[in-house]
């Protein structure tokens, strides 16, 4: 090539062409790409200063991702905020409702009837009517004359009266001067009788024509025992005669001997009574051989009838071989009772005895209102959502109402930041316990658990106002960091990017120039072509 030697308008329009060709490549590039600047080569300041600036941009845009994350999980502990509020305000409302439901219930018990029963009841006799004591009474006949004509002589004898004391009496002339004989010889029953009445007197066992009698009649003494109401008894024993004078004249007794007779004691009649009280009203009963049958025993039937005959009303029944009586009174206490019972003769109660049975009034009873404890249940059910719903609340593993914090950086160094501070907000984080059992049964109590709900609902719209504050910085720089990286692309791409309009024009005016080179070329070739047709 180097033998080779064109002319100068060849050269110069060669030369014109290759710079040409050089500009159309280098704007077909331009228009390629879009950059004025592709390389170092084409304009190192501008390509490094657009690739700091894009490469900042880059950094941004990562931080933005970041910071992108932050608000969306700041936004959803505010979303937890806000349904946790909801749920307190609902368990709020439902203290409130068992507030205004009725601390207490009435509940009234029917009043009940009262039953006395006696019990292994069996017929009782009731044969025997009532009869009247009689009293002993002994009678000695007299004798005959008793001549006491020496000082020792004597008429001997023990009385007994219903076992009251043994008596030993001793007449003889001292007794029989006591008792105004001064001759010392009983003539008769009177004198005889009068001598007997002084000993007996002087005696002070018994004292005469109180306890006992003696009286004279038809030549026979009698000696009567005056003690009613048993059997009375008179008994003479030891009789005998001391006859000291010998003018044997105290032979015998004169009528007086051993002798005992006893009376009858009196015969009450066969019955039972007793006061019957049913509610308020009182009888009293008795039960005697007048309601007997035939048999003269008793049935608990004849004892029903009777007590129903006195009480105008079938108080009294049979049942399983007991007597049964019954208030049927209702709506007051009922009440029946026995009392005073007694019996007399061979009668025996045969079961019945004093006794007392009361019903109960009909009442009213206040006890505390099982709605309230279904309030209670409802109220725990709230706490355990608001549980749940605090441990849901995180975003991309961060949760800021369960204690997780949160630190958001704004730019490449690190140098600004947002540290964003988690709160535990369960319900004990909110000083919300379970109620048990009866913990609503008071005003007081409900009263005390509003004032806590008060509470957790001024905490919680507190800690919205915060996050709320938090998320407006944070949505804030994530704003501006959108603009500092569009203003970090404008910059990098005004430094690099072609204006696609002028690098079009140099495309056709190099294009032209192309042709003109390449015709202008041609033209410069054919000079020196027509040197070669001189030969």
């Amino acid at each position: 090539m180097a033998d080779i030697t064109l002319s100068k308008a060849v050269r110069s329009n060669l030369l014109s062409l290759q710079n040409t060709s050089n500009l159309l490549a280098k704007t077909q590039e331009r228009l390629a790409t879009g950059l004025k600047v592709n390389s170092a080569l084409d304009n190192p300041t501008n390509f490094f200063t657009s690739s700091a600036l894009s490469s900042r941009a880059n950094d941004l845009g990562r931080l933005l991702d970041s910071i992108s994350n932050a608000n969306q999980t700041i936004e959803a502990a505010d979303n937890g905020l806000t349904a946790i509020t909801k749920l307190v305000e609902s368990a709020q409302a439902t203290a409130r409702q068992a507030l205004q439901t009725s601390a207490t219930v009435e509940t009234t018990t029917a009043a009940t009837s009262a039953s006395l029963s006696s019990s292994s009841f069996s017929a009782v006799d009731l044969t025997n009517s009532a009869s009247s004591a009689t009293s002993g009474s002994l009678t000695a006949t007299f004798g005959g004359a008793l001549n006491f004509d020496d000082p020792s002589d004597q008429l001997n004898f023990t009385i007994e009266i219903d076992g009251g004391g043994t008596a030993n009496i001793t007449i003889d002339q001292a007794r029989l001067f006591a008792a105004g004989n001064a001759d010392f010889v009983i003539d008769d029953e009177t004198e005889l009788a009068a001598a007997v009445v002084s000993a007996i007197n002087a005696e002070g066992t018994y004292t005469v024509n109180t306890d006992l009698t003696v009286g004279i009649g038809s030549g026979f003494i009698s000696f009567n025992s005056l003690l009613q109401g048993t059997g009375s008894t008179v008994a003479i024993t030891g009789t005998g005669v001391v006859d000291a004078g010998g003018a044997n004249t105290l032979t015998n007794t004169s009528g007086i001997a051993d002798n005992t007779d006893a009376g009858a004691a009196a015969v009450l009649a066969d019955s039972i009574s007793f006061d019957l009280t049913v509610g308020t009203t009182t009888q009293s009963i008795t039960l005697d051989n007048t309601i007997t049958n035939a048999s003269g025993a008793t049935a608990a039937s004849d004892i029903v009838n009777a007590i129903n005959s006195q009480f105008g009303s079938n108080v009294a029944s049979v049942s399983g071989g007991e007597i049964v009586i019954t208030d049927s009174t209702t709506g007051t206490s009922s009440t029946v009772t026995i009392a005073n019972l007694t019996t007399s003769g061979n009668a025996t109660t045969s079961g019945l005895s004093n006794n007392t049975d009361s019903g109960s009034a009909a009442s009213t009873t206040t006890s505390v209102n099982p709605k309230r404890d279904e309030f209670v249940s409802t109220y725990n059910s709230l706490l355990t959502q608001i549980d749940d719903l605090a441990k849901d609340a995180g975003f991309n593993g961060v949760n800021l109402l369960s204690g997780d914090n949160l630190s958001v950086l704004f730019n490449e160094d690190g140098s600004s930041s947002l540290d964003i501070a988690g709160v535990t907000f369960d319900s004990a984080g909110l000083s919300l316990t379970s109620i048990a059992s009866g913990g609503f049964d008071t005003n007081d109590d409900i009263n005390t658990t509003l004032d806590t709900l008060d509470s957790a609902i001024a905490t919680l719209r507190s800690q919205a106002s915060k996050f709320g504050s938090n998320l407006s910085v944070v949505e804030t720089r994530q704003n501006f960091t959108k603009e500092t990286i569009n203003t970090l692309e404008t910059g990098a791409a005004n430094l690099t990017l072609a204006d696609s309009n002028e690098e079009a024009a140099n495309l056709l005016a190099l294009q032209t120039r192309q042709q003109l080179s390449s015709t202008s070329l041609s033209l410069a070739s054919q000079a020196d072509q027509q040197v070669l047709r001189l030969f």
